[in-house]
């Protein structure tokens, strides 16, 4: 008697922790745990409710299914549920029921144990609006990148309106946004039977990308073919009908497509008509840019030679104290060279921690002598090199007054994220604060960022290139403002290069911006103050 005693206390225990419903074998609602009543902002839950009226009306038949085909079984069931709780934004659950039985096996009660998920739903509804293009309905840059590594192509294409400004100026953007559509669906019409997908990459650039690993004399056919197509018709618009000349750039190697096919774009559009496909193929363009960087990058090493360049990050309504963003180059001479010139190369080098520490050792030495806060950049690599990590733990240790930033990126690159959540708690725990950066470009795993939590969040500097242009980067930005105004992180723009683009981002109250228009970088951080 004293055990069922001690049982029942321990299961009550356990419901009221929890967020429980308890129902009555005729199905109706005879306990709520406190925790759930709490979420029942509109006390739609009471007792002698059916559970069925709970249930939301999206979900409810398919539910009452699986719990009838449960009893029946004698077993439980798990997996999501909508529930109707009033004015919430949403109710999704992750929920148990099992149902009870007595020595007899006449069902005596069923139990309903759930775990709240409406946040993250909601933020992944969020994230999937940046994947579509809401202007043409096209998957988006965020989707091609993904389909490149998910293909394991060897070409990619882009393709640019020429003159397309000159149409919105002169018809306005309402005109310029259905030419985009028509355009689109003109696309989708002749290269969706040649199994070539169609991305709107902004404003009127779209990129191409085979649906398979496609040989890339045949993709390149297949693109003649599409500018006769263009050139000979003529795409209604609102009534109207345009002729529309196109420029079309295509890239072929095995990494940085997108790169190579923007380069054959820029060629493309230097002459007047697009009738030549414009071809960079990756080996030509490695050729005509190679350097030897392995022992310039020794050499800078053994020489101190890697140094610091500090770049301003200005609160938009200094209410915000300012801060620097660390960026590393490389001293040749008289020349300061910047990291997207050796910096992938030294990664695939023993060398590349080593250039990690001497950044971390500078920025600690000078946040804390000019008594500024100073952003560093992370990877995944270091996180992952115990003494890269040792060694910024040792530089915090060692300059307790510094205040550093730790800018995480290519967080979903790797599996093990607890690593990435331990030096996030170790750096935190000597004073330093956490960014999450690039985010809006491959960042797709919500769960991560609510467990990470990090201080401030650095918009893909992509989205903020095009803002005033592209309807989808501005689509694309409204919905992380969402996520940050609910998650309360403080979101930094990049990419600041002209007053407009200032001005658009302080009306839509982004804490912080980046750019050259704020600030260029300099070695000298006493010039920046």
């Amino acid at each position: 008697m004293r055990d069922c005693k001690i049982l029942e206390q321990l299961m009550l225990a356990m419901e009221s922790a929890s967020l429980c419903v308890r129902v009555d074998a005729n199905g109706h609602i005879v306990w709520v745990s406190e925790t759930l009543k709490q979420l029942d902002s509109q006390h739609v839950i009471s007792p002698g409710l059916p559970l069925s009226k709970l249930l939301h009306t999206d979900v409810r038949g398919q539910l009452l299914d699986q719990f009838d085909y449960s009893v029946t079984q004698q077993s439980h069931w798990q997996g999501t549920v909508k529930l109707n709780l009033g004015n919430r934004r949403a109710d999704w659950f992750k929920a148990i029921f099992v149902p009870l039985f007595d020595d007899s096996q006449e069902l005596q009660e069923q139990v309903l144990l759930l775990q709240d998920i409406s946040r993250e739903v909601f933020l992944d509804e969020l994230l999937n609006e940046t994947r579509f293009d809401h202007t043409t309905g096209l998957p988006t840059r965020v989707e091609l990148i993904a389909d490149i590594k998910r293909v394991n192509t060897q070409t990619v294409a882009i393709i640019d309106i020429r003159k397309f400004r000159s149409y919105a100026d002169f018809y306005g953007l309402e005109f310029g946004d259905r030419l985009l559509f028509n355009f689109s669906e003109t696309c989708k019409s002749f290269f969706y039977p040649r199994h070539i997908n169609i991305y709107r990459l902004y404003g009127d650039k779209f990129a191409l990308l085979p649906s398979f690993r496609m040989v890339p004399a045949l993709f390149e056919q297949q693109l003649q073919r599409f500018y006769t197509h263009i050139i000979e018709r003529q795409i209604e618009v609102n009534g109207a009908n345009v002729a529309l000349d196109i420029a079309i750039g295509m890239g072929v190697g095995k990494a940085k497509l997108l790169q190579l096919a923007e380069s054959a774009l820029a060629r493309a559009k230097t002459v007047f008509s697009g009738q030549r496909i414009h071809v960079v193929n990756e080996r030509e363009f490695s050729a005509k840019n190679s350097i030897n960087w392995l022992p310039k990058i020794q050499s800078a090493i053994k020489n101190n030679r890697f140094i610091n360049y500090y770049q301003p990050i200005r609160s938009s309504n200094g209410q915000r104290p300012d801060y620097y963003e660390a960026l590393v180059r490389m001293r040749d001479g008289e020349q300061d060279i910047p990291p997207g010139f050796f910096l992938d190369k030294a990664k695939t080098t023993r060398y590349y921690p080593e250039i990690t520490r001497r950044v971390v050792e500078q920025a600690v030495v000078h946040s804390a002598q000019h008594n500024v806060q100073i952003s560093v950049n992370v990877s995944i690599e270091d996180i992952l090199n115990a003494e890269t990590v040792a060694f910024i733990t040792d530089q915090l240790e060692a300059y307790p007054q510094s205040r550093l930033i730790f800018e995480i990126t290519e967080t979903e690159s790797t599996e093990d994220f607890s690593m990435v959540d331990e030096f996030t708690r170790r750096v935190r725990s000597l004073g330093a604060e956490i960014a999450i950066d690039d985010f809006g470009v491959g960042y797709s795993n919500f769960s991560r960022l609510i467990q990470l939590r990090p201080d401030y969040l650095k918009i893909d500097g992509s989205i903020i290139k095009n803002i005033l242009e592209d309807a989808s980067s501005a689509s694309i930005l409204n919905g992380m403002i969402s996520i940050c105004r609910e998650l309360k992180i403080p979101m930094v723009a990049e990419f600041v290069e002209t007053e407009q683009v200032n001005g658009y981002l302080t009306e839509q109250q982004i804490e912080f911006l980046q750019g050259y228009y704020i600030g260029r970088p300099s070695p000298d951080i006493i010039k920046l103050n």
